[in-house]
């Protein structure tokens, strides 16, 4: 008999053993528990990059989170934002010969040409017009140098430690930077204006005739918005910035199961920018959910 019960436990603490390392121990739900798996970093080309939890402000990943980066024309968030804490979206503007002469991007805007603010929202936002960038501190300020000291104090007002603005369109220059962590204060604070996120959601939008112009469409530079690539990450609003092959930049707004990731990208490749947004936004809605079903409190990216 004894021999009988020796087998039997012997037989009963293997059958455990393996069950204990198959990881299938029955919980008081009667359902299998498994380990959740922490999910590896993503590989990216951007020099600098963050996720941040729109609710908590928590970061979920980070690579040179602080470092001093050129916004380029992710710039044009902050820049609508003081314009509309100053204009109203049916005031009108008259846009300046300096703002129709700005080169780069543009909208297309004609020296004398009576625009609403509204529509100046979304000619900066879609074909990223630093001509309406420029009508729209004119408007506000009479100047770029004045609009810009606008643009510092709303930054410093957000917490932005990293950051100095001194045009309205984003071009390159000493005196014009920011970091990953202030763009998505920046960007968080921006989306969160109805106009500034639906333009930044808006593929093709119709600006109404002017004193110059005939109604005319204008269409989003962001392959993301226009679902030209990953149509399927969950990015419902997004501001690109491109200075170079080499020195581009994404601020989006991601949406997956009702929580809300800012996902800034800065320096990264024209075309790497939306493969690093994508990995850093799978990355952040995995750990979100291994936290959730591993308890964890929530490291350091």
């Amino acid at each position: 008999m004894n021999l009988k019960n020796n087998c039997l436990q012997k037989t009963l603490r293997a059958g455990l053993a393996l069950l204990l390392s198959l990881g299938l121990i029955i919980g008081g739900t009667g359902a299998p528990s498994y380990a959740a798996e922490k999910p590896a970093l993503p590989s990216n080309t951007a020099r600098s990059a963050v996720s941040m939890e729109a609710e908590s402000g928590k970061i979920f990943y980070s690579k040179n989170l602080h470092y001093k980066r050129d916004p380029l024309s992710t710039t044009k968030l902050l820049t609508c934002l003081v314009a509309l804490e100053n204009l109203n979206l049916n005031d009108t503007v008259t846009v300046t010969k300096a703002a129709a002469n700005t080169g780069g991007s543009t909208a297309n805007l004609k020296a004398g040409e009576k625009v609403k603010v509204r529509d100046l929202i979304y000619a900066c936002m879609l074909p990223s017009g630093n001509d309406a960038a420029v009508a729209l501190a004119h408007g506000v300020s009479g100047s770029t140098a004045k609009f810009a000291k606008l643009m510092n104090a709303k930054a410093k007002e957000l917490g932005c430690a990293d950051s100095r603005f001194s045009n309205p369109h984003g071009w390159k220059a000493k005196t014009h930077y920011s970091s990953a962590y202030d763009m998505a204060l920046i960007t968080q604070a921006a989306m969160e204006v109805p106009i500034i996120g639906t333009a930044c959601g808006t593929e093709i939008y119709q600006m109404a005739k002017t004193n110059k112009q005939k109604a005319r469409k204008i269409a989003t530079t962001n392959y993301l918005v226009a679902k030209k690539k990953y149509p399927g990450c969950g990015v419902y609003a997004s501001k690109t910035g491109t200075w170079e092959t080499n020195n581009a930049a994404l601020a989006s707004a991601c949406r997956r199961d009702g929580k809300v990731f800012y996902v800034i990208v800065l320096q990264d490749t024209t075309n790497g920018r939306y493969t690093t947004t994508n990995k850093i936004v799978n990355y952040s809605y995995k750990k979100l959910k291994w936290m959730a079903e591993s308890e964890k409190p929530l490291e350091t990216a």
